[in-house]
């Protein structure tokens, strides 16, 4: 018997009174009109690309032992994975151990963050290891259930227009103010095509490798990336149920949103005069946190 597919309207406010996911929901419904539309144009015309058969995942992981496993086993038995490629800024736990033991590839990647080091550079590495036509940029404290694989490699092959895009994430905690930063998370990437990290984003593989896209900058790489990446091709948003941790909330609380929320639109302002001192962000962000 088929199992009946997911609405993805559902996951918006899921966990919020019903009240509130009945608002909540009434500007995504444009958002759907309008994707809707556009895969009915699309289907009706010639396919222009190859089809999307591999996928390649990309971990990034400094110090990750306590989550990279499940990590790598959430996507490991999805016959799309081709591969699950580890880059490990000299972590002095077991992160690299565990990862190799869980089945993935380690590289290592311990640049200083003004020379290609930092996050956005090892996924940049990770991305130039890949061989998959897909590619995913998972964090290590995110699960990637394989029916979301699915649902991107799907989007692909149906749509040549699509580039890439994101696939949305609920938090762990049942907590009510997590389903509030979900919300805002959903927003803005559906509706700005602006993803960050714990958004799984995900893309072709040959057209942003011969484009050199991904920025390997420390931080505010999937800013970037997700600048980038509209300006190459469509964009495509999918509200998902990936599993994001809440560590980084629990250890910081709204501190944390509201560093992310003031930085985020620094680093939008900077970058359209110069290009900002990201290795400078990527110190203030860390340091008074550790």
């Amino acid at each position: 018997m088929k199992k009946k597919a997911n609405n993805p309207i559902h996951n918006i406010g899921r966990g919020l009174p019903v009240w509130a996911q009945s608002a909540v929901r009434i500007p995504f419904l444009f958002f759907f009109a309008w994707e809707t539309a556009g895969s009915w144009m699309f289907s009706r015309q010639p396919r222009q690309t190859s089809p999307c058969r591999t996928i390649s995942i990309v971990i990034p992981t400094r110090n990750e032992e306590a989550y990279i496993e499940r990590c790598i086993r959430s996507v490991g038995r999805n016959p799309y994975v081709r591969e699950i490629i580890v880059v490990d800024a000299a972590s002095e736990d077991l992160t690299q151990l565990l990862a190799r033991r869980a089945g993935a590839w380690v590289l290592s990647h311990d640049l200083p963050i003004e020379s290609g080091g930092g996050r956005g550079g090892q996924i940049k590495a990770g991305i130039q290891a890949a061989s998959g036509d897909v590619i995913a940029v998972l964090h290590a404290d995110t699960l990637l259930p394989g029916s979301e694989i699915n649902r991107m490699m799907d989007v692909l092959n149906r749509r040549p227009d699509i580039i890439g895009g994101a696939v949305g994430c609920r938090f762990e905690d049942p907590e009510h103010r997590y389903r509030i930063i979900e919300l805002a998370n959903d927003l803005r990437a559906a509706f700005f095509k602006i993803s960050f990290g714990d958004q799984v984003q995900f893309f072709r593989r040959v057209p942003i490798v011969s484009h050199q896209l991904f920025p390997g900058i420390p931080i505010m790489e999937d800013v970037e990336f997700s600048i980038r990446l509209h300006r190459l091709g469509h964009v495509t948003y999918l509200f998902g149920n990936t599993i994001a941790s809440t560590r980084r909330w629990k250890r910081i609380g709204y501190l944390n949103a509201v560093w992310v929320i003031k930085n985020v639109f620094i680093y939008l302002i900077r970058r359209m005069i110069q290009t900002p001192d990201t290795a400078e962000i990527y110190q203030r962000y860390y340091s008074p946190f550790k």
